[in-house]
């Protein structure tokens, strides 16, 4: 049972990482949950209330922003309500779609094309799509911090567990 938990913890840090660049889940929350299976392996493995507690706020503060600061930064930058929808249709099409870097594209043509659309000039709509990919990249650059960060913090509970079972069964 202690080897499935940190089999499917460890996929769930791989998801969280992974899903902090793709979309269709949120990364850092997969990554917690893989803190939740390494918790019930042993003794040994367990975290604090106060650990859980404040990875689980950091981490709801980073899903949160990274619905916020894309739209923020293209607002910031001049953008247009049509311009942050495009941004938003972009980041889905660039995934979906078999578009070489599309997930890095996307949101920044999808901006400029809304903008566009929404009567900016050329210019403006240029400048609110570099603010949609600045804030795709910030908000995709915390989420994948955190899921790193939290993935290293397990694995260095599971190390520590792994020696003691080691030097256990070598006496």
């Amino acid at each position: 049972m202690e080897a499935l938990l940190v089999i499917l913890s460890v996929l769930l840090i791989a998801g969280g990482i992974i899903f902090s660049i793709l979309p269709p889940l949120p990364g850092p929350l997969l990554s917690y949950a893989g803190m939740f299976c390494i918790h019930a392996v042993s003794n040994e493995t367990q975290f604090s209330t106060t650990s859980f507690v404040i990875w689980g706020i950091i981490g709801a503060i980073i899903v949160i922003t990274d619905y916020i600061l894309p739209v923020a930064a293209t607002k910031r930058f001049g953008g247009t309500k049509a311009g942050v929808i495009g941004g938003m249709i972009g980041m889905v099409a660039g995934v979906l779609l078999p578009i070489p870097f599309g997930i890095v594209l996307g949101p920044l043509l999808g901006a400029i094309i809304g903008d566009l659309y929404g009567g900016n000039r050329i210019r403006s709509a240029f400048k609110s799509g570099f603010g949609s990919f600045l804030g795709f990249i910030a908000a995709t650059s915390l989420k994948l911090l955190y899921s790193i960060i939290l993935g290293g913090v397990i694995a260095w509970k599971v190390g520590g567990f792994t020696i003691n079972v080691i030097s256990e069964m070598l006496k």
